[in-house]
């Protein structure tokens, strides 16, 4: 009697050890907790669609699996093709590795699983290339309510409602008609559905987990874009106010340097009166290097076309080329000046 006990446990065991994974596995898609779950239900289960094994079968969901078999046979008849046998034997030998991206035990055999793999990846690519392209017409029930559009972008983010990313790019790749087609004017509705719409997309890698991730990283990247360029105003604004201070700062020595100036230039004509035509030639030494002017022009003209603003370093620079160390005559301190007050 007892070894007839120990044998059904050995047997008990050896099945639960035999059903355990080959290989240890990296889920990345999940359900949620019950703690969570049951501060706000709704925000975690679909309303309209299943996507993914967590949901499938149930029954309120039911309506659209129809709609999933209209829209694969869409794909066949674009593609010319009347089976989908070669789909089949695609997912099957993804099989083993979509079923290690979920967290939970998938009650689904490998027939139902890769058929639940064909039918709603290939129904989330034609219902956004529909959507992207407004290839459809007025027989498409989908299409002719805005609402069922809105739940069906809402389901495809449910963090429960999702299947494998590179399971999408595949069938993708098998479906495309153009080979320079790129599954991102795809996405890119998904990104408009959003509180932080995203500008640009760049290149969506195949290693991401599924489309929620997608969306999320994108969005998050272009939010801190959004934070930088705040960023980069406020230094901008920060480079004039320091720039401000420093015309200032620099106006109540202008004078004085201009006084310096003119004597240098007398000083100088003496030498080389050959050289000046006249001292009505310069008009003032305080006009012909009144930084104030000048420098008010050219932030000014900096300030208009934001692309001429690359730093305050490189305005001061500007500043510094006009100095006496590159006047080497009275005759080049006259043009320099000129062409100071012109620019």
């Amino acid at each position: 009697m007892s070894e007839t006990k120990a044998d059904y446990v050995t047997i008990s065991i050896d099945t639960m050890l035999n059903s355990l994974s080959s290989a240890p596995s990296n889920p990345s898609i999940f359900k949620v907790g019950d703690h969570l779950r049951s501060i706000n239900r709704k925000a975690y289960d679909p309303k309209i669609i299943a996507i993914g094994p967590f949901h499938h079968g149930k029954r309120h969901l039911q309506n659209m699996e129809q709609h999933k078999v209209r829209y694969l046979k869409l794909v066949l008849q674009r593609k010319d093709e009347s089976s989908g046998a070669r789909y089949v034997t695609a997912m099957r030998h993804l099989e083993d590795r979509a079923r290690k991206f979920y967290a939970e035990d998938i009650q689904l055999d490998e027939h139902e699983f890769v058929k639940m793999l064909i039918l709603d990846g290939c129904f989330i690519l034609e219902f956004l290339r529909k959507f992207q392209f407004k290839d459809y017409g007025d027989d498409d029930p989908i299409f002719q309510y805005d609402h069922i559009q809105k739940f069906l972008f809402d389901d495809l983010m449910v963090f429960e409602n999702q299947i494998p990313f590179f399971i999408i790019h595949s069938l993708f790749d098998m479906i495309k008609i153009h080979t320079g087609d790129t599954i991102n004017s795809l996405i890119w509705p998904l990104l408009q559905n959003s509180i932080f719409p995203v500008k640009d997309i760049r290149e969506v890698p195949e290693t991401q987990h599924h489309l929620l991730g997608i969306v999320h990283d994108l969005q998050c990247s272009s939010f801190a874009k959004r934070l930088s360029h705040i960023g980069s105003m406020e230094n901008i604004k920060s480079a004039i106010g320091f720039l401000n201070a420093f015309e200032t700062r620099r106006s109540s020595e202008n004078i004085k340097s201009a006084r310096d100036l003119l004597d240098a230039v007398i000083a100088f004509q003496t030498g080389r009166s050959s050289h000046i035509d006249s001292m009505e030639n310069i008009k003032s030494a305080i006009d012909l290097l009144e930084p104030e002017i000048s420098f008010k022009t050219r932030r000014s003209t900096l300030i208009n076309s934001m692309e001429n603003i690359k730093s305050a370093t490189e305005l001061l620079k500007a500043e510094i080329a006009v100095s006496m160390e590159n006047i080497n005559s009275a005759i080049e301190l006259q043009e320099a000046g000129i062409a100071f007050k012109k620019s």
